[in-house]
């Protein structure tokens, strides 16, 4: 009861605090289209209310603002502008990068910067990291991630992606239709433990499984970490929670992982013993014992926009960064990964045409059923591609993009500047669904990445993995895994709707990583 009522009062006190930020930014943001706020929190409500999930309400505002290059709106008493164009994103993401290097502005960074062990490996987090430091740690671990690197992960994907297979023949053979994401994540889950942690995390085999109970602890919001967002964002509300010692994270969670990980390393060294994992191989970047492929991809768009022209420092990290960053492979790949491999199922089962020209492709390429899936032969396989970025499109993760002005920033061709340290959200919903970059884009449709479409579409337009240097480090890892869980499938089993799946499907709207509410459910049927 009394986590409520102090729920309650914070809540008051930021309404209050907010009415009266809300009234100073909207005059400073003149000459702005601006989404007007319909309470004092700013035009983000479902944020609070939970009403609908931030995807929908961003495609909300793509209609609203749809012939609009950017907007304005209010959030949490701050101002922030929204880019609608690709032309504008692409000068954000990639041209002028400098301007933009850092994600989160400092005040929401130093909300984190306490003592506390697990506030310091969340701060040292790729994802949080500003400025030099992220420059150091972008270029330190961008050598693991290149396409000769993730050849070598494929031993540890097939295992688990066997696992998956042994999980569905089950169902099968019960006759029972499954639920996608919870079947997909434990695959996900299974994976990423095993090439970022080195460990089992028994995802299908242990109901009990420690790693997938503290895994799944950090993606849950508790009352109480609601309580410290609230008292954050008042005056003085972090320096009271500084004084009280309250660490901002999971402190339980992160420990764990941090203990799995030392674990790890530690064996290694006694028995000095290699997999060439991924923690293998951030051991080695650490030391600078890792260099970019020879080889590189010269029509990877994405690979060129996201080069960064920097020389870390040698032995400049310890095996903490080690830790931060197994943690944020995880975080943004569990998640994201499953549930794209999920609403991809279900897209096939609602579309048998295109699930037969998938098989179709897979069956050319490989030959023989039995023989497993290699990296080369994925390579092959455009139409799966088309199909992996039809679902990011289609349904996509997450709704923004989020970028901080590190400098004054003249938009060009406006008028408007971004001043240093404001907000610049880009509104990948808007993109995704917006019919000058996708014919018919309410429509799942493959065809909308054949090689001549993309051809003819600003890049900047598909926008899951972000673009630019700060663009996704771990894409090629993501893709690997999703691709060969979903070719292992089609060419195994037929896919078929179920009638537990509520149609038409809702967004739950407290999801982190955008999911339907009631789930996403199939038939398989074995072919062989």
């Amino acid at each position: 009861m009394l986590v409520e009522i102090l729920l309650l009062i914070g809540t008051a006190l930021l309404a209050i605090y907010g009415y009266f930020q809300w009234k100073w930014t909207y005059w400073s943001t003149r000459g702005v289209y601006t989404i007007k706020p319909s309470f004092p929190f700013g035009s983000i409500p479902s944020f609070f209310t939970k009403s609908r999930h931030l995807n929908d309400e961003f495609l909300s505002h793509s209609e609203e603002t749809k012939s609009l290059p950017y907007y304005g709106i209010y959030f949490m008493a701050g101002k922030i502008l929204v880019v609608n164009d690709a032309d504008l994103a692409k000068n954000i993401l990639i041209k002028d990068f400098d301007y933009f290097i850092d994600r989160n502005g400092a005040a929401t960074n130093n909300l984190f910067a306490t003592k506390h062990r697990s506030d310091i490996i969340w701060t040292t987090q790729m994802t949080n990291a500003t400025g030099e430091m992220w420059k150091n740690l972008r270029s330190t671990f961008s050598p693991i991630f290149t396409s000769g690197k993730m050849k070598a992960m494929m031993a540890f994907i097939q295992e688990t992606s066997d696992k998956l297979i042994q999980a569905i023949d089950a169902k099968v053979t019960a006759s029972e239709d499954f639920e996608l994401k919870e079947m997909l994540g434990k695959y996900s889950m299974d994976t990423i433990a095993s090439c970022a942690f080195g460990v089992d995390a028994e995802s299908f085999s242990n109901k009990d499984s420690k790693f997938v109970e503290y895994a799944s602890n950090i993606f849950k919001g508790t009352k109480l970490e609601a309580i410290k967002f609230l008292i954050v964002l008042l005056p003085f509300g972090k320096a009271l929670l500084k004084s009280l010692d309250v660490p901002m994270t999971k402190v339980t969670e992160t420990e764990f992982f941090y203990d799995a990980v030392i674990a790890s390393l530690k064996h290694r060294r006694e028995t000095k013993t290699r997999r060439n994992d991924l923690i293998d191989l951030m051991l080695d970047a650490i030391k600078g014992e890792v260099a970019m492929d020879e080889h590189k991809d010269e029509d990877d768009q994405f690979e060129k926009d996201a080069a960064l022209n920097h020389v870390p420092k040698k032995g400049e990290f310890d095996e903490l960064v080690i830790v931060a960053t197994a943690i944020v492979l995880m975080v943004a790949g569990y998640d994201t990964t499953g549930t794209t491999l999920a609403y991809a199922c279900y897209q096939l089962s609602k579309n048998p045409d295109i699930q037969d020209r998938l098989r179709a492709e897979i069956e050319e390429v490989t030959g023989d059923s039995d023989k497993p899936i290699n990296y080369e032969s994925i390579q092959k396989m455009n139409y799966l591609d088309q199909i992996i970025s039809e679902t990011l499109r289609f349904c996509s993760p997450v709704a923004i993009i989020q970028r901080n002005a590190t400098k004054d920033y003249k938009i060009p061709g406006h008028d408007l500047v971004i001043e240093k340290g404001n907000d610049v959200w880009i509104n990948a919903m808007q993109m995704h669904f917006n019919p000058k970059y996708y014919p018919n884009p309410h429509e799942f449709n493959p065809d909308h990445f054949t090689k001549e479409a993309k051809a003819n579409r600003n890049p900047s337009a598909f926008l899951p993995f972000g673009q630019g240097p700060r663009g996704c480090l771990g894409m090629r890892f993501a893709l690997l895994e999703a691709k060969l869980a979903l070719a292992n499938i089609i060419r195994r089993y037929n896919l078929h709707p179920s009638e537990k799946t509520k149609e038409p499907i809702e967004l739950d709207p407290y999801a982190g990583t955008a999911y339907v509410k009631h789930g996403l459910y199939v038939r398989a049927e074995k072919r062989y």
